[in-house]
């Protein structure tokens, strides 16, 4: 399970034209379904993203990677990304690695409910539409970019059986405004101011 997480100044996902969801200054998360996967990955990732120190301390901003999503009272939007198990391989990209269907839902709907119960408040937590083709206006802060990511086959399953393997990436490969569609190619629009 693999989640590509870019701070923002504000973030938005359609549907079919219609906005389903929109944050203020938060963290955009793309996350990955991988086969294997277990849902003890998704709450481990959940735990973890909320935690994530990527911003300064309000107080004083010298002193950088101070403040969480959880201290600071930012939002999150999810958006899943089947697209991030890409195999590369050959000119057309291979999704076999991908968790399809049902299964997948279930686990990106057990990461959104864990990151909702961890901030306590539902309403700082916004999705896209799990399996539609979308279109994501965002505005990368920074730039900063980060992945973090739980091994198959590491989930937690009792009592000594260790938490998921982990590495995280520190990338900051975006710059100013960004515009993707999830799983399609970049679309050019400009973003529009976005809060909640």
């Amino acid at each position: 399970m693999k989640l590509v997480i870019q701070r923002v100044a504000y973030a938005s996902v359609e549907a079919d034209g219609v906005l389903s969801g929109r944050i203020g200054q938060g963290l955009m998360l793309l996350l990955g379904v991988e086969r294997g996967d277990t849902v003890e990955q998704a709450h481990w990732l959940a735990k973890k993203v909320i935690k994530l120190r990527l911003w300064p301390d309000p107080v004083d901003p010298a002193k950088q990677w101070a403040t969480s999503v959880a201290d600071g009272g930012y939002e999150l939007l999810v958006v899943s990304q089947f697209t991030l198990f890409a195999s590369l391989k050959k000119p057309k990209p291979d999704f076999k690695q991908a968790m399809g269907g049902a299964e997948a839902k279930a686990l990106y709907e057990a990461f959104v409910e864990q990151c909702r119960r961890g901030l306590g408040d539902p309403k700082r937590v916004a999705t896209g539409v799990f399996g539609a083709m979308m279109q994501v206006d965002l505005r990368n802060d920074g730039p900063v970019t980060v992945e973090l990511t739980a091994e198959p086959g590491g989930g937690a399953s009792g009592e000594s059986t260790a938490s998921p393997s982990k590495k995280a990436l520190c990338s900051t490969t975006f710059a100013g405004s960004v515009h993707s569609e999830a799983g399609a190619a970049e679309d050019g629009r400009e973003p529009g101011s976005a809060s909640m």
